[in-house]
């Protein structure tokens, strides 16, 4: 017969050993943009092991194809994050392929039908409020799905809501110094942080033709052209992920007629935060408006 303290020991052990493998499993997060993957591991920490599937910069994600190794991974996902309005239409093909009772799915646009712009933008990333209610409703799924670590996504969402501040002060201060002013851009990526200014966008329809591949009438060129040479804008934003003739000519009218121009990102970059990648954006834009005073 084996000593008592020999049971206990081997006990001990082997509830050691069932802790390591509780800790071992974190929840699997699957992000269709590294823009929400960075919200999730910001709310989840160590807690959660978040794969984002679109991370290259140069990768288009309306047009973006999964192969069969990311269908394998949302397959296996516990909790899906994406955009939504169109943006990533190729997530939604592939959770209908692969349904999964338990499988909790996030879609950033339908959290707050009210924060959607009238023209339907997709880009609603670039609005604090959505970034939010993302957090939010992560935090929430989260402390279902593991609910000993409840309180950690509490601190966790807390944390990043007073984050978010700064960024919402960045961007009311930045409203104040430069009231109303009327930019444009050649896609429509900023349209929510321009809602957040007050500014106003011109040749809107030339930005979303540019962004849906379709090319725009020689009229829409004409009209975009006349307000960069007439400075009929204080500002150009360009989608750092497109180049093409059309828009690389058009930056460069800019420059040469002196409008500013702020370069854009629909992905947060490596090792960089939500609100970090926000406020370096805002930054980009004072220096802009700066430099040209």
């Amino acid at each position: 017969m084996r000593h008592p303290l020999v049971r206990v020991v081997q006990a001990l052990v082997f509830g050691l050993l069932l802790a390591g493998v509780a800790q071992a499993a974190p929840v699997s997060i699957v992000a269709a943009e590294s823009t929400y993957g960075v919200i999730a591991q910001a709310i989840g920490g160590d807690k959660v092991a978040v794969d984002s599937i679109i991370r290259n910069p140069n990768v288009d994600p309306h047009s973006f194809e999964a192969t069969p190794a990311v269908a394998r991974k949302v397959a296996r996902a516990q909790i899906v994050l994406l955009n939504g309005l169109g943006y990533d239409d190729w997530m939604d093909k592939m959770l209908a392929a692969s349904p999964a009772p338990n499988r909790q799915v996030i879609h950033a646009a339908q959290l707050d039908p009210m924060l959607i712009l009238p023209d339907k933008n997709p880009h609603v990333f670039y609005d604090p409020q959505v970034a939010l209610l993302v957090a939010q409703r992560l935090a929430a799924v989260l402390q279902r799905i593991a609910p000993a670590d409840a309180a950690l996504f509490a601190r966790n969402l807390q944390a990043f809501k007073a984050d978010l501040a700064r960024l919402t002060q960045a961007q009311a201060a930045l409203r104040k110094a430069y009231p109303g002013l009327r930019v444009t851009a050649t896609e429509p990526v900023v349209g929510y942080l321009l809602r957040q200014l007050g500014w106003t966008s011109l040749g809107e329809k030339f930005q979303f033709d540019v962004m849906n591949d379709t090319e725009p009438s020689p009229a829409e060129v004409a009209r975009y052209e006349d307000n960069l040479r007439q400075h009929k804008v204080t500002l150009l934003f360009y989608n750092r992920q497109v180049n093409d003739p059309l828009t690389n000519r058009l930056r460069a009218l800019a420059q040469a007629s002196g409008v500013p121009v702020v370069g854009v990102d629909e992905f947060v970059p490596p090792d960089t935060g939500y609100v970090q990648w926000q406020l370096q954006t805002v930054r980009a834009i004072q220096q802009a408006l700066g430099k040209s005073r």
